[in-house]
């Protein structure tokens, strides 16, 4: 009986339980080859790229390495992020670059469509 009175003994013929979890490791590969296929989509190449970095390091359960599945989840995750960040923030340099500043594409923007800014926004706020 140990201190907290409880009498368990582990069955010397049941197999060791590994603390690791195989289902976050295949989360993690999933979610990062979402999000590496989908790295042109920002609201979805962003949080799964994230997730399977987040499941890949709570797939070790306190070992310190990590498994195969996990590592090639953590390196899409990682290349996602990565890849998607590096897009959208050479489109917006290319914006600034090529209008001069976030006001002036907004300003090119409503001269294509036709419509000002400020209405557009007064018409999205009254809905």
């Amino acid at each position: 009986m140990d201190m907290y009175g409880s009498s368990y003994q582990p069955n010397p013929n049941q197999p060791y339980r590994s603390r690791r979890s195989a289902r976050m490791e295949a989360a993690s590969l999933i979610l990062g080859s979402i999000a590496l296929l989908s790295c042109t989509c920002l609201y979805l190449a962003v949080p799964c790229g994230a997730l399977a970095v987040i499941f890949a390091t709570l797939s070790r359960g306190g070992m310190m390495s990590y498994t195969s599945k996990a590592q090639i989840g953590m390196i899409l995750g990682i290349m996602a992020l990565v890849a998607a960040i590096g897009l959208y923030a050479s489109v917006l340099g290319y914006a600034i670059h090529q209008y001069g500043s976030i006001d002036g594409f907004l300003k090119a923007y409503s001269d294509m469509q036709g419509m000002d800014y400020n209405e557009l926004m007064k018409q999205f706020m009254a809905k």
